[in-house]
């Protein structure tokens, strides 16, 4: 199926074979596309990992100088290759590759009718009906020892297999100190990968030095290294499915570009007139639930 997607600033002729376009609308995710714009440069070269049919990819072209859009699945590749050339997005290169903590042959699972949960995992069988492919896997270290274009900025959106992909760049990262905007998910982590939210936070704090949690809203951006403020985060996304997106920095200049993000989309919003609150607990860390959440942790630990 085609549907038209706006996608920032345009209006693109995307293609699917499954409900993924459907469900959709006509507006492609407002609030990723505002934070990618915060955080991405006209000069910044950009890895797309978990790139799928290409809607965040062809974002990336329209704001970057050149986009690696990795997708393991063959047929997505296909959907994907094939959206970027319609797209018109030349500086975008269509990879068709997962990437990982190790070089191997991998096995991807995804619904029939919704490829966009696509998942490598061996804790659990794939449910009937579910299409499964092989795919490669390379690791992050490997794959760009001898490339010319270096990504400055990442995007991990590959469904509890993060951590997977960081391990992977332990040398690239070290090296090149990208931005990464990963993606929190605690069913993908705890059910796929038997990785708990607490574990995955003390992992990512173990590579960032500026680590943030931003809510979907833009505008409650909190510190990942203020304990307090971090285990509000946990109790919110697990309970409330809220901030699923992640901003990991070697630089505190990440700093400005957050704050600037979250006035101005609290403007946007008519919320708050404009004033950004970065690590500032909110209000709900006040209620009755967290205060309890917090006294049971301290006796605990």
């Amino acid at each position: 199926m085609e549907e038209r997607i706006r996608i920032g600033d345009k209006t693109y002729t995307v293609s699917s074979d499954d409900d993924y376009l459907r469900a959709m609308g006509r507006d492609f995710e407002p609030h990723m596309v505002r934070l990618f714009r915060a955080l991405i440069a006209p000069d910044d070269v950009v890895a797309d990992i978990g790139a799928n049919i290409g809607l965040t990819a062809i974002l990336f072209s329209a704001l970057a100088k050149h986009v690696h859009a990795f997708e393991p699945s063959p047929s997505t590749f296909e959907i994907l290759d094939g959206n970027l050339a319609r797209a018109g997005a030349t500086n975008a290169e269509a990879i068709n590759l997962g990437l990982g903590d190790k070089t191997e042959s991998q096995t991807i699972t995804f619904a029939k009718n919704n490829r966009s949960g696509g998942y490598v995992s061996s804790k659990i069988r794939p449910e009937a009906g579910h299409i499964t492919e092989k795919i490669r896997i390379e690791t992050l270290d490997g794959y760009f020892a001898d490339k010319q274009l270096i990504p400055n900025f990442l995007k991990i959106d590959v469904e509890g297999f993060e951590r997977n992909v960081l391990e992977g760049g332990t040398e690239f990262l070290r090296k090149y100190k990208p931005i990464v905007v990963l993606e929190m998910n605690h069913f993908c982590l705890d059910v796929l990968q038997r990785i708990t939210i607490p574990d995955f936070l003390d992992f990512l704090r173990s590579i960032f030095p500026n680590l943030y949690a931003v809510d979907t809203d833009n505008v409650t951006i909190v510190d990942l290294h203020v304990p307090d403020d971090a285990y509000f985060v946990m109790h919110e996304h697990v309970v409330q499915h809220r901030f699923p997106n992640l901003v990991g920095a070697f630089s505190r200049e990440i700093e400005p570009k957050l704050k600037k993000l979250a006035t101005k989309s609290s403007m946007a919003m008519n919320s708050v007139q404009g004033k950004a609150h970065i690590s500032v607990v909110e209000r709900l860390a006040k209620t009755p639930i967290f205060r309890l959440a917090r006294y049971l942790r301290s006796k605990l630990f």
